[in-house]
Order: C-alpha cells, then sequence, then structure tokens
C-alpha cells in the first residue's frame, strides 16, 4: 500500500496558506435564498407570508394574481423592497414572464394552508392547528432556480402561529385579526441583471401543482 505525500506547512507558510483560505470563503457568494429565520428588511419570514396573502386578498376574485397565466399580473400593487411571486391555483402547469426591478428581494410560496372565521368570533388557536393539520396533505416540495435546486425545503415551513388581519391590503380595508395560515415559502436574495427561472412544485392530495417564472431582472 501507497500513500501521496502530503505537504506540511509551517509558520510563515501555514499562515499564508490560512489567510488565503479565508480570503477565498470571504468571496465566496450568498446562498441565494435566505434562512427562513432570518430578519429580511425588519420582518421576520412569518410575517412576510402574511403579508403575501394580504397582497393576494386586495384582489377580486377572478382577476387575482394567483389565477393569472401569463404574469400580466405580475407587477400589479407590489412595492417595497419584496416582491411577492404569486402561487397557482392548480389546476394545470402554469408558467408566467415577469418583469422584476433589480434589487428585489423575491417571496417565493410554495403552497399554503389559509383558515378563515368568517362572521364568526375567530378562535385562533383553534384556526392555526387546522392550518398546520393541513399540511400532512402536501408533499413532494421542489424548487430550482436556474436549474439548481434549493434544498430543505421543509425548513422553510412559515406559520403565523395565531390570527392576522388578512385584509389590510382590501377596499375597504379590514383590519380584524380573521385568519390563520401556514405552509412553505422561500425568500430569495435579489437576483442579477438577466434572465432567470423558477420552478416551484408541490402536491396536496392527488392535485399535482406546478408554477414557472421566467423572470427579466433589470
Amino acid at each position: 500500500m501507497s500513500f501521496l505525500p502530503i505537504p506540511v506547512l509551517r509558520g510563515a507558510a501555514l499562515c499564508a496558506w490560512l489567510a488565503g483560505a479565508a480570503a477565498h470563503a470571504a468571496d465566496a457568494p450568498p446562498p441565494p435564498a435566505f434562512d427562513a429565520n432570518e430578519i429580511v428588511y425588519d420582518h421576520s419570514q412569518p410575517e412576510w407570508s402574511e403579508a403575501y396573502l394580504q397582497w393576494i386578498a386586495g384582489f377580486a376574485r377572478g382577476s387575482s394574481p394567483v389565477s393569472d397565466t401569463t404574469g400580466a399580473l405580475c407587477a400589479a400593487k407590489q412595492e417595497g423592497d419584496v416582491w411577492f411571486l404569486a402561487s397557482s391555483e392548480g389546476t394545470a402547469p402554469v408558467s408566467r414572464s415577469c418583469a422584476i426591478p433589480a434589487g428585489k428581494a423575491l417571496f417565493v410560496p410554495i403552497v399554503n394552508t389559509l383558515e378563515r372565521s368568517g362572521n364568526r368570533e375567530p378562535n385562533c388557536e383553534s384556526m392555526a392547528r387546522v392550518a398546520a393539520n393541513s399540511l400532512s396533505h402536501i408533499s413532494r416540495l421542489s424548487m430550482t432556480l436556474d436549474g439548481i435546486p434549493i434544498d430543505d425545503l421543509a425548513s422553510h415551513r412559515l406559520s403565523t402561529g395565531g390570527c392576522f388581519a388578512l385584509g389590510l391590503r382590501s377596499i375597504p380595508r379590514l383590519t380584524a385579526r380573521t385568519a390563520a395560515a401556514d405552509g412553505y415559502g422561500v425568500m430569495l436574495r435579489p437576483l442579477p441583471p438577466g434572465s432567470h427561472t423558477i420552478v416551484v412544485e408541490a402536491r396536496v392530495d392527488e392535485t399535482a401543482l406546478s408554477t414557472t417564472y421566467r423572470l427579466d431582472v433589470r
């Protein structure tokens, strides 16, 4: 049996090697997705998930970005440092083309469960529990950015943990805390200018969800 010789570094040579390794680590780009526990623009990611659902709730039924099949509504009512990419209804695979301003973080929902109290007095603990239990119907989470998988999607579970006001962007504005939600979503760091493709997939029981976003960041 033979062994390859391993160089032994001492003194100045070792210091130079360590400095080079540290510089290389410092130059490595951050991962494309924030960790789910990271604060993004002064808000937790469960708060951004609530903001996404409030954004969707601000549209009339049938004219929501969720029912958009082309990307025509991609920029509708977007504001601030985070842009939302809408999920889809799950009736068929959806492909959308969107122009995104450079420098925007992107909140990408994978799948959400939502419980609303309607006209009843909200029981927030019970509603949050129902939303969480509904996740048992969800499987096969998948997300790729430019063909590269975003790993460990299970760690990107975003639960409201209680009630929130779903209608803050509705007209008239509704401030009562009557909704609870759970699910999975990924916050992406701002993408470099150019073309990018995001593909999100999941299954709800036997229904396959598939949404492709073809982005032009400029």
